[in-house]
């Protein structure tokens, strides 16, 4: 297992699932990765049972009951991104000066870290973690681990921009930092109305299986799969709940 124990500045770090149904959500995705979960009560942040995916003991990611009230999800399935930051305070205190929106001011989770959550000024919701003793996902790139994240922008330009700007993008170009999993959206998504998006890639070890499981288990695949040189072979799923993902078996050798 790849093991994680910190990340660096500008980097994604943790995933968690709203859904209308977690029970479904958690059976789902139990079979499609080997999860298994820990349920805590999280009511005075707004997502009463946060249930966190294990993998081999690490975690791996969560699911929560989406809601009317939630900022990120609005009541729909969605998977959210959070992106590390050293201090969240004075990226947030960038955030509308910029053109973004402040969406949910920082706050502490416990002694977990504090966390906030924005949206650039092309309506790409991220949540900011500033980890105290969680850091984030446990384990990563192995089968059934969080492995890559990418936002897909309608106007990467002025998202990079923006990163820049609030001071989440510090690295250097040869370094990990939020700009790297930026991309721009095709004209067609564009022009189908789709929004600037953050998508989730977990690994799998069989994509041929993994994709079969999602069809056979009431989700379904949104694209071809793809052979994607130095990466690996894809596809973007959609659960049950209507949750979008990507699974994706890395190339070897």
């Amino acid at each position: 297992m790849a093991r994680v124990g910190e990340y660096r500045h500008g980097t994604p770090c943790w995933v968690d699932l709203a859904t209308t149904d977690p029970s479904g959500a958690k059976a789902f995705y139990a079979g499609l990765f080997g999860w298994e979960y820990v349920d805590e009560e999280m009511g005075d942040m707004g997502l009463g049972v946060y249930s966190m995916a294990m993998l081999d003991g690490a975690a791996a990611a969560a699911i929560y009951g989406s809601g009317p009230g939630q900022v990120r999800s609005g009541g729909a399935a969605k998977w959210n991104v959070y992106v590390s930051v050293n201090d969240v305070d004075t990226v947030v205190a960038r955030v509308a000066a910029n053109g973004g929106a402040v969406l949910a001011g920082s706050r502490c989770v416990d002694r977990a870290g504090r966390v906030a959550v924005i949206s650039d000024p092309t309506g790409c919701v991220t949540t900011l973690w500033e980890a105290g003793e969680f850091a984030g996902c446990g384990v990563t790139s192995e089968a059934g681990a969080f492995a890559w994240a990418e936002h897909l922008s309608t106007d990467r330009a002025e998202s990079v921009r923006f990163l820049e700007a609030v001071g989440v993008e510090t690295a250097t170009a040869d370094e990990d930092h939020a700009a790297q999993y930026l991309a721009q959206m095709p004209d067609r998504m564009i022009e189908e109305g789709v929004a600037s998006e953050w998508y989730v890639y977990f690994q799998v070890a069989d994509h041929d299986e993994s994709a079969g499981y999602v069809q056979r288990h009431g989700g379904r695949l949104m694209a071809e799969s793809e052979e994607i040189a130095g990466f690996g072979r894809m596809v973007v799923a959609r659960d049950p709940q209507g949750a979008d993902f990507c699974i994706v078996e890395p190339e070897t050798g």
